[in-house]
C-alpha cells in the first residue's frame, strides 16, 4: 500500500496540477508541454523492460529500496529544475520511479507471494492508489497555494526521506518475505529471467495481441484526459472546481470496486472477468460525451473510477494466471512497459487536438469506440485460453 500511494507522485493527475506553473515559467504551449511530458514517458517506457525484470533476481528488500531512491532523486530533481533539461529528467524519474516501478514493486510482490487468496492481496495493497488521488491533490493544491511548485516538490522530497523510506525498512524487518523470496530464487532460472527469452516467448503468443488493447486503452486516455483535465471541463460546460471536487468519487468508487474485484477473481480466475473491466470506463465517458449537466461531471469520473479499481488487481493476477508465478515480474514489466509507451504518445496527441480545435465530443466518441473494440478483441483473446500452472 505504501508503493501504490507513494506511486502518486508519478501519476498523471498529481503532475497535472504543476502543469499551468510550468506553463507560465518556462513559457511552454500545450503542444510543447506534452512533446516532453511524451518523450519523458516514453524513455520510462523503454527503460521498464530492463529495470522492472530485475525484481525476479534481486531481494524484494533491496530492489523496493532502489525505487524509493529513484523517487526521492526525481522530486529533488524536480524541485531544483530551474531549466527545461532539468523539467524533463525530473519528469523522466518521476514517470519510471512513481508510475512505472512503485506499481510494479507492489504488485509484483502481491502476486507472488499470496497464492490462494492473490486477489484479496492485490485488492488490499492497490488501495494506495485512491488514497493517493483522494487525498493529495487537495494537498498539493493547498500547499500551492502558500509556496512555490518548486518548494512543493522539496517538500515531497522531504516526506520521502523522512517518512516512505524508513516505513519501508522498518515493514521489511517485520516480515518474513525475504525467507519467501530466497526460496523462491532457488527455484528459478535466472539465467532464463534475466535474457531476453522470456519477452520472446510472450510476445509470439497469439493471444498478447487480443488482450493488449484492452491493457493499454484505459491508460492511454485517463492520462489524456487527466493531463489537460482543465481545458476539457470547460468545453464540457463544466468548472475547475467541479472536476477537482469529482475526484472525490473517483477515489470512492476505485476504492470500492478494487475491494470488490478480490474475492471476485479468487472465485471466478481473472481471465474469465478481464474482458469486460473497461466497459464502465466506455459508460463513463458516454455520459461526458452528452454531458447534460454539471451531475454528469460527478458519475463520469464516478464510472472511470470503476474501472481503474479493477485494474490493477485483476492485470496481475491476470498475468499469474497466464504465465505462471516465476515470469509475474518479467510479464508485468513488458506490459508496463507498453502502457508507459502509450501513455507517452497520448499527452501529445491530446495537446495538439486541443490546440487544434477537434471538438471533445469527437476525442470522447473516438475513445468509446477504442473501448469497445478492446472488449471484444479481449473476449476472443482469452477465451480458449489455459493458464501456466502455479509453481
Amino acid at each position: 500500500m505504501s508503493f501504490t500511494f507513494f506511486s502518486s507522485f508519478g501519476q498523471t493527475f498529481l503532475i497535472s496540477l504543476f502543469v499551468p506553473f510550468f506553463l507560465a515559467d518556462f513559457n511552454l504551449t500545450n503542444t510543447a508541454f506534452g512533446s516532453i511530458y511524451s518523450m519523458a514517458t516514453l524513455t520510462s517506457a523503454a527503460s521498464l523492460p530492463y529495470l522492472g525484470k530485475w525484481i525476479d533476481v534481486l531481494p524484494i528488500g533491496r530492489y523496493s529500496l532502489y525505487v524509493a531512491c529513484g523517487l526521492l532523486i526525481a522530486s529533488l530533481t524536480m524541485a531544483l529544475s530551474w531549466h527545461i533539461g532539468f523539467l524533463f529528467a525530473g519528469i523522466l524519474m518521476l514517470r519510471l520511479a512513481g508510475q512505472g516501478l512503485s506499481s510494479h514493486t507492489a504488485e509484483t510482490a502481491m502476486a507472488r507471494y499470496f497464492k490462494l487468496q492473490r486477489g484479496k492481496a492485490l485488492s488490499v495493497s492497490s488501495l494506495g492508489h485512491p488514497i493517493g488521488e483522494g487525498l493529495l491533490p487537495t494537498a498539493v493544491a493547498g500547499a500551492l497555494a502558500v509556496m512555490s511548485w518548486r518548494s512543493a516538490w522539496g517538500l515531497i522530497a522531504v516526506i520521502i526521506a523522512l517518512l516512505f523510506i524508513p516505513f519501508i525498512l522498518f515493514v521489511l524487518k517485520k516480515t518474513k518475505i525475504e525467507q519467501v523470496n530466497q526460496k523462491f530464487k532457488e527455484i528459478t532460472d535466472e539465467q532464463n529471467i534475466t535474457s531476453g527469452q522470456p519477452y520472446k516467448m510472450i510476445i509470439e503468443e497469439p493471444r498478447f495481441w487480443l488482450i493488449l488493447p484492452a491493457v493499454i486503452i484505459p491508460p492511454f486516455w485517463l492520462t489524456a484526459l487527466f493531463l489537460y483535465q482543465v481545458s476539457i471541463a470547460e468545453q464540457l460546460g463544466w468548472t475547475a472546481t467541479i472536476i477537482a471536487s469529482a475526484f472525490i468519487f473517483f477515489a470512492g468508487t476505485r476504492i470500492i470496486s478494487s475491494l470488490s474485484i478480490g474475492p471476485i477473481i479468487d472465485k471466478l480466475g481473472a481471465q474469465s472477468i478481464f474482458p469486460f473491466y473497461i466497459l464502465p470506463f466506455g459508460a463513463g465517458l458516454l455520459v461526458a460525451s452528452l454531458h447534460p449537466g454539471i451531475w454528469s461531471a460527478f458519475l463520469y469520473m464516478a464510472l472511470v473510477g470503476v474501472t481503474m479499481g479493477f485494474s490493477n488487481a485483476l492485470k496481475s493476477a491476470l498475468w499469474a494466471e497466464l504465465y505462471g508465478e516465476k515470469m509475474i515480474g518479467t510479464a508485468r514489466s513488458l506490459f508496463a512497459s507498453i502502457i508507459v509507451f502509450s501513455t507517452s504518445l497520448s499527452p501529445f496527441l491530446m495537446g495538439w487536438m486541443l490546440d487544434h480545435g477537434v471538438s471533445m465530443e469527437s476525442i470522447l466518441l473516438s475513445a468509446i469506440v477504442s473501448i469497445s473494440a478492446g472488449t471484444v478483441l479481449a473476449f476472443i483473446g482469452l477465451s480458449d485460453s489455459d493458464p501456466q500452472p502455479n509453481s
